[in-house]
């Protein structure tokens, strides 16, 4: 019950400014804050004369005094507060409280106030109850006994005594926080936005437990110090304070029908464990034998000996698999009871058992199974069925997460005013308040003590028996179809492209790079037009190839399917030349177009465009006025297409015929908001039953990503490396460090990948990825896809070795001769953020420069029927001759092919002009010769 406000004292003390230690100001903001919080008749209501202010004391005789008259006078409730500086003897490491004139020398402390002289009048009040909150920096010393000896193994029950709850800002090492330009400390600030919010679905009041658990939870997600707590004889149970958030409707229970309010299990982000508790019947008598809880969908976890209890078989039985149960969900309405079946039988020290459901149950969700580090004093909560208790519906008994055994058990100590936890509590779940989640479940107890143990959740998921969950996250490849429902945060966006692309023949979907163009429209907007009733295909053009060829071949693709490779290249080479010559190229497209089968409703997907903008941007533009002219069918034409792009492709996309038609084709696409990148970090765990993350390292994530625009691929990669590391439940704090968040980790990947090759073998990576970028404006470097066929084999074994390291991508090219493979980077924040591979670019980028060069004279050379005039002379095919000469292992069969044909052109021309000029010669000499003749 709440303590009585009249009974009790409250002695709140802090230093705000001192002579020979820095200030600090929201100290006294917590005085007066928390004075106001205590004497308000909504949170507790002490009478104004039972509480001391004491801000700024220049002496400790002023504190201990103040105390020894709080203490004295308390009947019901004694609190004392502390807030500063916390300072330590520099020999005995014994805990001194900080007063205005205190200085720390080095050898001794100076005019502070000693915390065991505190802790000594604090602990002889006669008072029933003691509450001491020290937030200052070495705060955890105030547990450890009178001179904070860590080897003492008595000093915490010396420092707690009866009735004593003591709770403490920071650890006995650590420093206390005050953020600057907040206006409280980090742990007080908690502590009085719990007093003024409450905490919902907490119950009526807040004891110390609840408080002390919403103050570890919010600290521990803004990864700031974490409190500590220790209390003796049921004291986190000490209420002073009502709870000011509302009340949720209790659901039916046989315990209200009685008259008699029933605990309310904890809840987390809308999970309860009551939606996944369960109780396991006997298959020989209709009686309770133990408890379990859903750990997936249709998958029940429980004790082993609990199933063979029920089934009346010995524990040393070594399988039971496919064996009938019955259970029912007990604090669901109307208490669901079903048949289930054993699938997994783990003995061999792991007493667990996985049963699944013959039906999954409506209204039932899997509890999440939680295991982060530093748990120990974490208030855990179960619910038994005991045979006295079972028609009450159960009962709720909390404890404290003491130690891991040598069994690898967690220990448990619960109060000494609960009820004895044994028969009827095997197999249930134990619900980490500060975790949000099951932290294990009860697998022995001593009998009649306060010690349990719990098989920890990170044994309790069999995946063999499990789904086999998909990793939610796609890493540096975009979403595809079939991760459409792991796509979030776009909806709005998709919702807006969807219309287009069923309004308007032609949609260009324009962004920066990295900002999930190709996501949005493979996991948004491509399952909705195939829901349309809509057939979807995919054309990727390459360069080299007229833009009428791209389109021929993929539309008689669609006309004529049954035809074999030949004849489709025949026909589509008849469409394009048809289309080039017949000077109506827009008429004759739409021609076809419309031609396609009654009723068929096709759409053409170009993703990343871009690329065949950076190599050809003759055929691009070309390909894009065919599709601009698409733009003058009516409503009822049967094509639609949609492409992506970058912003950069624009400027030499948009020519004066096609200016008109971009403001209604394109659709920009900018990077994810702050809130947006956050929900896609979140939803998609959201989405896996029993999976969730570390308080806290959804918002770290967020803010290592920046605001760079292509953040959300590299937050996709990490979160993929977290998938991979996760425990049975978590995504996790110490994954995230090992992968050294966003920015370094796919540099740590990269290099990691390269580490493991042999010399060799990095030299032929080192020419694979100088070729899988071009150069850009400046220093930078831009992807670029290269055509299998432009690799020796060397390399190309390379290329698929890295594909397997996600560093480069195979994929299968469209709009050539055929379908041909293609290998690019995994994304382009390798040529930005890795210092290897920016330094092999920066060293070829004379080479690259030139190599490019030369293959846009070789695609103007093919595109042109390779006319001769189009063949390299002069000083550029000089220059091509002594880089061959030089070095001709990245320079492509093409373009080898190129050049020597060129000197060949260059040496018939020489021998051509070279025989012109000796004709020439003797016509000369014959015409001179005849002249003397005639002469003579």
């Amino acid at each position: 019950m709440l303590s009585r406000a009249d009974a009790s004292n409250v002695v709140l003390i802090g230093c705000h400014s001192f002579t020979a230690l820095g200030p600090l100001p929201a100290v006294e903001n917590n005085l007066t804050s928390l004075r106001d919080a205590l004497a308000n008749p909504n949170v507790w209501g002490v009478p104004e004369d039972k509480i001391e202010v004491l801000a700024q004391p220049s002496n400790d005789y002023d504190i201990l005094s103040t105390v020894q008259r709080a203490a004295n006078s308390a009947r019901d409730t004694l609190v004392v507060y502390y807030a500063g500086h916390g300072l330590t003897d520099p020999l005995t490491g014994e805990l001194y409280l900080a007063l205005t004139d205190s200085r720390k020398e080095d050898v001794l402390v100076q005019r502070a106030l000693r915390f065991e002289y505190l802790r000594r009048l604090f602990l002889s009040s006669g008072a029933n109850k003691k509450v001491l909150l020290v937030d200052c920096c070495y705060s955890g010393r105030a547990l450890l006994g009178a001179m904070g000896g860590h080897d003492a193994t008595d000093a915490i029950d010396n420092a707690i005594v009866e009735g004593t709850c003591v709770i403490t800002a920071t650890s006995e090492t650590a420093l206390a926080r005050a953020v600057p330009g907040e206006k409280f400390t980090a742990f007080t600030g908690v502590l009085l936005d719990t007093l003024s919010k409450g905490l919902p679905g907490a119950g009526a009041l807040l004891d110390m437990e609840t408080l002390y658990g919403r103050i570890r939870s919010e600290l521990k997600a803004q990864s700031l110090p974490l409190p500590e707590m220790r209390n003796r004889n049921m004291a986190g149970r000490i209420c002073i304070a009502r709870n000011r958030a509302p009340a949720p409707a209790l659901p039916s229970s046989p315990l209200e029908r009685l008259g008699r309010p029933e605990p309310r299990p904890p809840s987390v982000d809308g999970l309860r464990l009551e939606t996944s508790q369960v109780r396991i019947y006997s298959a020989i008598r209709d009686a309770v034998i133990g408890s379990g809880f859903l750990v997936a969908a249709d998958v029940v976890c429980t004790c082993a000996h609990v199933v063979a209890e029920a089934l009346g078989v010995p524990e040393t039985t070594e399988t039971v698999t496919g064996a009938p149960l019955e259970l029912d969900f007990p604090l669901l309405s109307g208490r669901p009871r079903v048949r289930a079946s054993v699938v997994s039988w783990r003995r061999g020290g792991k007493d667990v058992a996985l049963l699944r459901l013959d039906t999954a149950v409506v209204g039932s969700q899997p509890a999440p199974l939680v295991g982060g580090t530093d748990v120990w004093g974490n208030t855990v909560r179960v619910l038994g069925f005991p045979y006295h208790f079972e028609a009450a519906g159960g009962v709720w008994v909390s404890g404290a997460l003491r130690a891991r055994t040598a069994e690898d058990w967690l220990q448990v100590e619960t109060s000494s005013q609960a009820p004895i936890i044994g028969a009827g509590f095997s197999g249930s779940p134990a619900w980490d308040e500060a975790q949000g989640g099951v932290v294990g479940m009860i697998v022995a107890a001593h009998r009649h003590e306060r010690t349990v143990y719990l098989v920890p959740a990170a044994d309790l998921v069999d995946e063999r028996t499990l789904p086999r969950w998909r990793c939610p996250f796609p890493g540096l490849a975009a979403f595809t179809e079939d991760e459409a429902e792991f796509f979030y945060s776009r909806e709005a966006d998709t919702d807006r492209v969807h219309t287009a692309v069923r309004r308007q023949p032609v949609t260009l979907v324009v962004g920066p790079s990295g900002c999930g163009k190709s996501s949005l429209v493979r996991a948004g907007v491509l399952p909705r037009l195939r829901a349309d009733a809509m057939s979807v295909s995919e054309l990727r053009p390459k360069p080299g190839v007229r833009a009428t060829d791209v389109l021929a071949r993929w539309l008689i693709g669609l006309l004529e399917p049954e035809l074999d490779e030949i004849e489709r290249l025949a026909k589509a080479e008849q469409l394009a030349r048809q289309i080039e010559t017949g000077g109506q190229a827009a008429a004759e497209l739409r021609g076809v177009a419309l031609a396609l089968p009654e009723g068929s409703r096709q759409v053409l997907f170009i993703d990343q465009f871009e690329e065949y903008v950076d190599a050809a941007p003759d055929a691009s533009r070309d390909l894009f006025k065919l599709l601009a002219d698409l733009s003058d069918q009516d409503g009822a034409a049967v094509l639609r297409v949609v492409a992506t792009a970058r912003p950069d492709s624009l400027d030499l996309l948009v020519t004066p015929s096609t200016s008109h038609f971009v403001g209604n084709t394109v659709q920009f696409l900018g990077p994810l908001t702050d809130d947006d990148l956050k929900r896609a970090i979140t939803a998609p765990v959201a989405a896996v039953p029993g999976l969730r993350f570390e308080p806290g390292l959804p918002e770290r994530i967020a803010a290592d990503a920046g605001d760079e625009p292509g953040r959300t691929p590299l937050v996709q990669f990490v979160l993929a490396g977290l998938w991979e590391r996760r425990t049975p439940s978590m995504l996790t704090h110490a994954a995230y460090d090992s992968l050294d968040g966003v920015p370094g980790a796919l540099v740590i990947h990269a290099d990691d990948v390269l580490a493991t090759l042999t010399r060799s073998d990095q030299e032929c990576a080192r020419r694979l990825f100088v070729q899988l970028t071009r150069p850009g404006d400046g220093d930078t470097f831009r992807p670029r896809s290269v055509r299998v066929s432009e690799l020796v084999p060397e390399v190309m074994i390379m290329a698929k070795e890295l594909s397997y390291a996600r560093l480069v991508v195979l994929s299968r090219a469209q709009g050539g001769a055929g379908q041909e493979d293609v290998v690019e980077l995994a994304h382009e924040a390798l040529t930005r953020l890795w210092p290897r591979l920016t330094r092999w670019l920066v060293e070829s980028r004379d080479f690259r420069l030139w190599q490019e060069t030369l293959r846009a004279d070789l695609n103007r050379w093919n595109a042109q029927h390779r006319d001769p005039d189009r063949l390299l002379r002069g000083a550029d095919l000089a220059e091509a001759s002594r880089r061959m000469a030089l070095d001709p292992r990245d320079i492509s069969a093409d373009e080898r092919g190129y050049i020597l044909l060129s000197q060949h052109s260059r040496r018939r021309v020489r021998l051509k002009q070279a025989a012109i000029g000796a004709l020439t010669v003797l016509t000369v000499l014959a015409a001179a010769l005849g002249a003397v003749s005639w002469i003579s």
